[in-house]
């Protein structure tokens, strides 16, 4: 039997993750301006392990934007890129950091903003990545490197399953011997600029740290999922997990992550909630309301409803993990090659979240589809249609993840409210 919820502290894990992002972010930032210590800006869904093993620092494009945004600073920088010419559709999350680098003031940017990379990397996607990362490193007077992504000719279903072991026949093999020779050219890029060299023993290493952080993750998604309360807000979900994952490879990340599977797991087995009268569980679809992130818990109090589960949640876990027997490059390839798929596009998405849905008995989901980004909104529109089909109730917000300033709070507001109210109110999905 669970106990009634209460008004919780946040985890120690939760402190600890943003303790040491902060200072690590820091230490990178005076190692590069001090010691001209290179690094490089690269896409989420890009090979970040290959430069960490190197010993070359990486930051993430949207990981920067999302701050950006938390700090309510995109405005600011946005209005910037209108005042230089840059047209209003351009995808923000992408082109917000951009956008720091053309304002140049490190004075007043998030973590005194972002020096002159080593050279940015970027994997083809979308109509304008491409494009603003050849703009953003001519402003640096870097080179970009760029990694193609090959289509699939085939869709198997329940790739969140066959992808641990059986990404060898889910990926292709063609696909993935086009990818391994892209990751081979982007390790002889990396170390002629910077001089180093890729060690392959640490990289296998590396890459069964990954597995292991991505089973620990795994062990939190079941208690969660499981458990008649949910134990751990949204926020400090998405908080801890990709502090975990943007350190992944770490033996840090590792042990943080322990740590956290701890703490859950001690909520869970007291039967702690942190919202009282919990009666509604909701999927958040799609990338995270960075600017806003406390709307996640605006319909507790009223209607006994929680986010329970976003993207970030487990992908750790679901797509990050690839077990291996003595090719950890081929692994990496099968983990990268169609990871912007899986998160965005139909067949992929859909096929992912009917099964969270399920693990977590939800009554429905809140997506937002994003603005200025074509290739993330019309795959949300498409995975909409087949999650409602599935019998998931879904509402669709028109908003975008980094800027506020379209952001209407109260119209928001009301539209998941009447949603909770009219749709969001029948069996949990099984």
């Amino acid at each position: 039997m669970s106990t009634p919820a209460m008004k919780l502290a946040p985890l120690k894990t939760t402190q600890i993750g943003r303790d040491h992002q902060k200072q690590w972010f820091a230490d990178f930032r005076r190692g590069v301006l001090e010691d001209n210590r290179p690094y490089v800006i690269a896409g989420a869904v890009t090979p970040h392990e290959i430069l960490d093993v190197m010993g070359i620092p990486v930051v993430s494009d949207v990981w920067y934007s999302s701050i950006i945004s938390a700090k309510q600073m995109a405005p600011r920088y946005l209005e910037r890129m209108d005042e230089i010419g840059y047209h209003d559709g351009l995808p923000r999350y992408t082109s917000l950091p951009f956008a720091s680098t053309l304002e140049n003031d490190p004075s007043t940017a998030p973590y005194g903003g972002l020096p002159k990379p080593l050279f940015l990397l970027e994997r083809l996607r979308g109509d304008y990545a491409q494009r603003i990362m050849e703009k953003w490193a001519d402003a640096f007077g870097v080179p970009a490197f760029m990694l193609d992504a090959s289509s699939s000719t085939r869709l198997l279903d329940r790739w969140f399953e066959r992808g641990l072991y059986e990404w060898e026949d889910l990926y292709e093999s063609h696909r993935l011997d086009f990818q391994v020779e892209q990751l081979e050219s982007l390790i002889r890029f990396a170390e002629t600029l910077s001089g180093r060299t890729f060690d392959e023993a640490e990289f296998a290493r590396q890459m069964q740290r990954i597995n292991r952080a991505g089973e620990l993750v795994a062990e939190v998604r079941d208690m969660l999922a499981a458990a008649p309360v949910n134990a751990v807000p949204l926020p400090e979900q998405l908080s801890t997990i990709m502090t975990a994952t943007w350190h992944r490879g770490s033996q840090w990340s590792v042990d943080f992550l322990t740590q956290y599977r701890d703490e859950v797991r001690s909520r869970v087995e007291q039967g702690v909630g942190h919202c009282e009268g919990e009666r509604t569980r909701l999927l958040w679809l799609n990338n995270g309301l960075w600017h806003n992130t406390g709307f996640y818990r605006a319909f507790e109090e009223k209607y006994g409803a929680v986010f329970v589960w976003a993207m970030y949640s487990d992908f750790l876990s679901d797509g990050y993990r690839k077990y291996f027997e003595g090719d950890p490059l081929r692994a990496l390839a099968a983990r990268h090659i169609s990871m912007n798929e899986q998160l965005h596009l139909p067949g992929w998405m859909s096929d992912w979240i009917i099964e969270q849905a399920r693990r977590y008995g939800a009554h429905g989901a809140v997506m937002l589809v994003p603005q200025n980004d074509r290739l993330s909104a019309f795959g949300a529109r498409f995975t909409a249609q087949v999650l409602e089909r599935a019998g998931l109730p879904v509402v669709e917000l028109e908003a975008n993840m980094v800027d506020s300033r379209h952001w209407d709070n109260d119209a928001m507001t009301q539209r998941v409210a009447q949603f909770i109210e009219t749709r969001a109110l029948g069996k949990p999905f099984r």
